[in-house]
């Protein structure tokens, strides 16, 4: 007898829980030395938020950079406003960084995760996966953003997938286990062929 996957999630439970585990914004590596690198220390550690946005504003009014450092740059600043609570301000980084460089895929993923703070899922969606077909640095927090859109749109067993791609890429990331336990996996009995 074949079977047939069949995924269902409880939506309301799914959003409410989603709202307290929201799309994450990632930062964009940058070498070298200067303010364009302490602003990435201080996008990766999340810490002296404030002290971090002024460095990277100093960085991009002060630091000569390239297109690209300039870019990453406005998508580590775009972070950290992010975790301070300014999504807009954050999403007209990500857009700077889109504009300076099209071609790095982390600001489009970041610009995603703040359109899902907006509710604008389907926008949210197509930012994300342009920024997955371009590659980024950390891709488990493409997958996991990905997996919040689509669980948004009610496109679960998409939803589903992403998140156990996420714990493929990264066994340890506790967001997308906590939201594997809004799925019910089944198997049901496959349609006989006509």
């Amino acid at each position: 007898m074949k079977v047939q996957l069949m995924l269902l999630a409880a939506s309301l439970l799914a959003a409410v829980s989603l709202a307290s585990a929201p799309a994450q914004a990632q930062i964009f590596v940058t070498l070298g030395a200067g303010q364009a690198h302490d602003c990435f220390l201080h996008a990766k550690a999340g810490t002296q938020l404030l002290q971090g946005a002024q460095v990277c504003s100093g960085a991009l009014d002060h630091d000569v950079l390239s297109k690209k450092d300039r870019a990453a740059t406005h998508d580590n600043r775009g972070v950290i406003l992010d975790l301070l609570g300014r999504t807009q301000d954050a999403a007209d980084d990500f857009n700077a960084a889109i504009a300076l460089d099209a071609s790095l895929g982390d600001p489009y993923v970041n610009l995603g995760a703040m359109l899902i703070k907006k509710g604008q899922h389907q926008e949210a969606l197509e930012q994300i996966n342009r920024g997955l077909d371009l590659g980024m640095a950390f891709p488990h927090i493409g997958y996991y953003d990905r997996a919040v859109a689509e669980q948004m749109l009610g496109r679960y067993k998409e939803a589903y997938y992403d998140y156990k791609k996420v714990l493929e890429l990264e066994p340890n990331f506790v967001m997308a286990s906590e939201r594997l336990k809004d799925f019910t996996v089944t198997r049901v009995p496959a349609p006989a062929p006509s």
